[in-house]
């Protein structure tokens, strides 16, 4: 157990850490965005031709004759600006947030825009898939569904909420698809993902109307959290082929409640010796995830997708922070979360005579956020958004190269209603922007077992 270097009243000391209700961090809610065909066309669920399908459904596996190396990266930079407005933690309106942050709003009602001096996620896959059978395939693969970090100037409006922070998720997975006939294949994946958070704000030091700062904690105590965790995962994929033309996928993706464990502190500004160390275990939960598309063949050269992703995000009513070397034993975070879903379609033209080996696509997708608008926090930010999806792949011989773009347009809402401490009322915009390269090798082997 980690000491704590603080001699108060019990009372102060209560009212200090209570005051952390807010993660420092965000959860690791895994992006989708992996996988050319996902990534240039959206539609991906129901035809997973590339080995990207061990994350969206490995069922399609059994597309992949032979033996197949596959190695996605992508990069999302994220562009967005958020207007804070003031807030006031007494009726009669002291120990309100101009007098800490040594700004005063604008007619508007909000502090001046601001603008993350960092924004920015990876999304990298490699994955090895080999026919074992004539009718069994297998594939290793590790990807990180959710890599992303963020960070505000020290002065910035946004320094009671968040300074800095990252969550990294990176997962490895064995996989399993079988053929059952030529019209259905069914497949699972075991695996397990490792979580890694950390991030720091300053805590804001009026609690219930007590002033801190009379305890020795200053003006800008430093709140830093950080935490890991592992946890297993798994998924499952069915895919059928009713008709030539038509191919019918489908996937589950199970949930995972884990809980990361690390250090968390509360550094005084004004004596190091009022400071309080101690160490934190979280729950996190990342929900059960639903998906189903279908792909048609409209004509030699055009194919058509849809598909619809469903996250079973009810159960997340609270996030929970137990607490060892602090005054206070819990913490708990509303979230009250919804289910969340996603609808995406797209088109692929291929196979077309001025241009051999070449595959175009392009696509859409709209996704609906879990998360109220009372409970929204800029440390965990989600937003509605549609999107836009665009891409090549290109064949040579035993290579294919793919290049997509992707682009979200955040639907940020005005806040009015916050329940967070301090109240995260704001307003805002922003665009995410997601380019990625991807390399597959195949090689026409026999199947490994039973020649």
């Amino acid at each position: 157990m980690n000491s704590v270097r603080v001699n108060v009243a019990t009372a102060s000391s209560v009212a200090v850490v209570a005051a952390l209700v807010s993660p420092a961090v965000a959860g690791g809610f895994q992006i989708p965005e992996t996988g050319t065909r996902r990534t240039a066309m959206a539609a991906v669920v129901g035809r997973p031709d590339d080995p990207s399908a061990v994350f969206h459904n490995p069922a399609g596996l059994t597309l992949l004759d032979g033996v197949h190396v596959y190695v996605h990266a992508g990069v999302a930079k994220i562009s967005t600006e958020f207007n804070l407005a003031p807030w006031d933690l007494r009726d009669d309106g002291t120990y309100g947030s101009d007098e800490f942050l040594g700004q005063t709003a604008g007619p508007d009602g909000y502090y001046d825009p601001v603008k993350p001096s960092l924004a920015v996620g990876v999304i990298p896959m490699i994955v090895g898939t080999a026919q074992l059978t004539r009718k069994l395939y297998g594939a290793a693969s590790f990807y990180v569904g959710n890599a992303t970090g963020a960070a505000f100037d020290d002065d910035d409006a946004t320094q009671y909420h968040l300074i800095q922070g990252y969550v990294v998720a990176p997962q490895a997975n064995l996989s399993l698809a079988y053929k059952i006939n030529d019209k259905v294949a069914v497949a699972g994946s075991i695996g397990v993902v490792h979580l890694r958070v950390k991030g720091r704000r300053y805590f804001y030091p009026v609690y219930n109307g007590l002033d801190l700062r009379t305890l020795g904690l200053g003006d800008k105590p430093l709140l830093r959290l950080e935490g890991t965790a592992w946890a297993p995962a798994w998924n499952l994929g069915v895919l059928v082929r009713p008709m030539p033309k038509l191919t019918i996928g489908a996937a589950a993706i199970g949930k995972v409640e884990t809980a990361y464990k690390g250090a968390i502190s509360l550094e005084s500004s004004d004596d190091p010796d009022m400071s309080m160390y101690g160490s934190q275990e979280t729950t996190q939960y990342l929900p059960l995830t639903l998906q189903a598309g279908a792909n048609y063949d409209v004509t030699p050269n055009l194919e058509v997708g849809l598909e619809g992703r469903y996250w079973y995000y009810t159960p997340y009513k609270q996030q929970k922070t137990d607490i060892d070397g602090f005054i206070i034993p819990e913490l708990v975070t509303e979230k009250n979360y919804k289910n969340s879903k996603q609808i995406a379609g797209g088109l692929r033209v291929h196979d077309l005579r001025a241009a051999p080996g070449w595959e175009f696509m392009l696509g859409a997708h709209f996704d609906k956020t879990p998360a109220p608008a009372e409970t929204l926090t800029l440390d965990q930010p989600s937003f509605d958004h549609p999107g836009v999806h665009s891409g090549v792949r290109y064949t040579r011989g035993s290579s294919r190269f793919g290049l997509t773009y992707t682009r979200y347009w955040y639907l940020v809402p005005d806040v009015d209603d916050s329940i967070t401490f301090p109240p995260t009322n704001f307003t805002g915009s922003g665009v995410s922007n997601i380019i990625s390269l991807s390399y597959e090798g195949s090689f026409d082997v026999a199947p490994l077992v039973g020649r």
